[in-house]
């Protein structure tokens, strides 16, 4: 009984430990074109932002990113057009293509070029 207890205490001590050490998500939002992408492999989301200025994303200055939104009907709706988004920032490992940064998106709305406002990271 007393092993059992110690063994449940340490476990709980780690999981405590490993879930404080993970960084918290940063949340961003962007505007941009909405596109539809294609890779070899099918190591991409399917879907990127064309970012209307480049943006520093993981201290790396970048063009466009990939995004994620469990509604895909939307973003059909809204391919190649000007949106702007607010997700949450991840990242993906893949075999060809490493680690990459992924906007998981929360909020996804058409916006007309102007009112679109700027990158913000």
């Amino acid at each position: 009984m007393r092993i059992a207890r110690l063994s449940a205490g340490l476990i709980l001590a780690l999981v405590s430990f490993c879930s404080q050490a993970q960084p918290p998500e940063q949340q961003i939002a962007l505007t941009g074109k909405l596109i539809r992408i294609i890779a070899i492999g099918e190591e991409s989301t399917g879907w990127a932002l064309e970012l209307d200025s480049p943006t520093t994303i993981d201290n790396k200055e970048v063009r466009s990113i990939q995004v994620s939104y469990r509604k895909t009907s939307k973003l059909e709706e809204l391919a190649n057009k000007h949106v702007k988004v607010t997700g949450e920032l991840a990242h993906r490992h893949g075999v060809e293509t490493d680690e990459r940064p992924v906007l998981k998106i929360f909020l996804i709305k058409e916006v007309s070029k102007v009112d679109g406002g700027h990158n913000q990271a």
